[in-house]
């Protein structure tokens, strides 16, 4: 019985792993959340530009582009920001990115969530679910990437073929 005990006592110490250290990823988070919420309404433009290194390299969502710059991410957000209102960002699942090879939390952080909003030029609404990665330093995002359907998103917001043809005809 001693010996159960014992070899039971053993493989409960060795198979706990010390607590891993959250603080970096916490603190890369909030800039994380403050750049995603920036989109939202109200929008904050200046807010968002703050939170981008200026060697940013951001993978983008539409099709074809690959990864960018940071001239071009802040064309993209502007784009965003004043074309669309009622932005919402729903039910976000928060997530610390990891090394790839330890496996270890590497400060990096994951965003899985739903996009909600309204074209200004059509009215018309979209919901798009979403992923999202961010790596930061100095409190400034220097790497980070989009997954979305853009290109559907694009499609769904368009103004129908009945409206296109009457303004042609105006």
């Amino acid at each position: 019985m001693k010996n159960y005990l014992l070899i039971a006592i053993t493989v409960l110490l060795f198979s706990c792993e010390a607590k891993q250290d959250m603080s970096h990823y916490n603190t890369n988070k909030e800039v994380a959340q403050k750049m995603l919420m920036s989109y939202t309404s109200p929008t904050n433009f200046e807010l968002f530009k703050s939170l981008v290194h200026e060697e940013i390299e951001h993978q983008s969502p539409m099709y074809g582009v690959g990864k960018v710059g940071y001239d071009k991410v802040l064309i993209d957000a502007e784009f965003y920001m004043t074309n669309f209102k009622d932005v919402t960002f729903e039910d976000a699942i928060w997530l610390p990115g990891v090394d790839e090879t330890t496996l270890t939390p590497n400060g990096s952080v994951r965003v899985y969530g739903t996009w909600k909003g309204v074209s200004i030029a059509t009215g018309k609404s979209f919901s798009l679910d979403s992923y999202h990665y961010f790596n930061a330093k100095e409190g400034k995002v220097y790497e980070s990437g989009d997954f979305f359907d853009a290109s559907g998103m694009m499609i769904a917001v368009t103004a129908d073929e009945a409206v296109i043809a009457e303004e042609a005809a105006e």
